[in-house]
């Protein structure tokens, strides 16, 4: 059942998928649909009806069926928690036993999932997912109402690691998904995503800032931002005025973060690495002078996601998908890739 990853946003949908070949995997169908502003919000379907008919209307130009689905994590909980030693089939039961102790919702009202990061001898050590049931069955109703057969869930910050961090690569890493309308920012360590959070500070914020500043549309304060950016040439001085202010909310929110990783007191040593680097995707990381700010006002290394990094393509095979728009799929691409037995 050959499937694409597909991913949902506030302003748009992403769909991409790989088609296998003797020697690898190329980049098959790909595509994005903007969707009008409030048919979903912060993550949750607002208008059944009208995202449905985008869903109907991709299915029908891309011929899609089988999609892995990303689920919004402005309404997800990940926590790590020790589990008492048990015979594992009764693992999930004793997770559910201890989830209220955890997360501000019902267990009855819940989803979750887990995952093994840690083994000892008198107890396991386990990072859990949890998401509201009715935001589950809100996706999984679009979905097969619109006529496509969902294979999986899972929450978009494990599919965004998936994609940018290597599969065997062991270090920890902090995952910044700088997004239209928020930002991610995600921590993962050797293989496993063990914090997620939100803040709401996207790249609309600097097109908002740039078009007020300069009395130009929303297309060409997009134009300006992405060209100019955070530029230190002496023609770009007033757009770095005009946009640093929101940037800086940006950097101190990431600062806030790596503090919090780095002071808190965990369960277990294991998932208490010290960050080796931070790592950017989504669309508005291609903001011009982003890198270099961030690296020198954070101290620390920083460099844009390589999203085709595990995935399997033949020798001397190069995405047709151009770099800068491939940050923007690192969802997408995540999801797919567990079509090829990346688990």
């Amino acid at each position: 059942m050959p499937s694409v990853g597909l991913d949902i946003s506030d302003k748009s949908i992403r769909f991409l998928g790989f088609i296998k070949k003797k020697d690898g995997f190329i980049l098959g169908n790909y595509a994005e649909k903007k969707i009008n502003p409030g048919i979903v919000e912060t993550g949750k379907i607002k208008d059944e009806r009208k995202i449905k008919e985008v869903l109907v209307a991709l299915k029908n130009e891309h011929k899609l069926d089988f999609v892995r689905v990303a689920l919004p994590e402005e309404q997800a909980y990940l926590f790590s928690m020790n589990v008492p030693l048990v015979k594992k089939r009764q693992l999930r039961e004793s997770i559910l036993f201890q989830l209220e102790e955890h997360v501000p919702i019902k267990a009855v009202d819940a989803v979750f999932d887990y995952e093994i990061i840690k083994e000892r001898a008198d107890s396991f050590v386990v990072q859990v997912s949890v998401i509201p049931i009715q935001v589950v069955e809100s996706y999984a109703r679009i979905f097969t109402e619109s006529g496509l057969t969902p294979v999986s869930f899972e929450v978009e910050a494990q599919a965004i690691a998936r994609a940018v961090i290597r599969r065997k690569d062991q270090g920890t890493y902090m995952i910044i998904d700088f997004g239209q309308t928020r930002t991610g920012i995600s921590i993962a360590s050797e293989g496993s995503v063990l914090f997620t959070s939100t803040i709401d500070v996207g790249g609309a914020m600097l097109t908002d800032a740039i078009a007020k500043e300069f009395g130009v549309d929303a297309r060409e304060a997009e134009k300006m931002k992405r060209e100019k950016g955070l530029g230190q040439e002496k023609e770009n001085k007033k757009i770095f005025s005009t946009i640093i202010s929101t940037v800086a909310i940006f950097r101190d929110e990431i600062n806030k973060h790596f503090i919090f990783w780095h002071t808190r007191k965990e369960i277990d040593q294991y998932i208490h690495q010290p960050i080796e680097k931070l790592i950017l995707c989504g669309g508005d990381s291609n903001l011009h002078g982003l890198v270099d700010y961030l690296t020198k006002s954070l101290r620390m290394k920083v460099e844009l996601a390589d999203v085709w990094g595990d995935v399997s393509i033949p020798p001397r095979y190069v995405p047709e998908i151009a770099f800068r728009d491939s940050l923007t799929y690192a969802t997408a691409i995540g999801l797919a890739l567990a079509d090829q037995n990346y688990d």
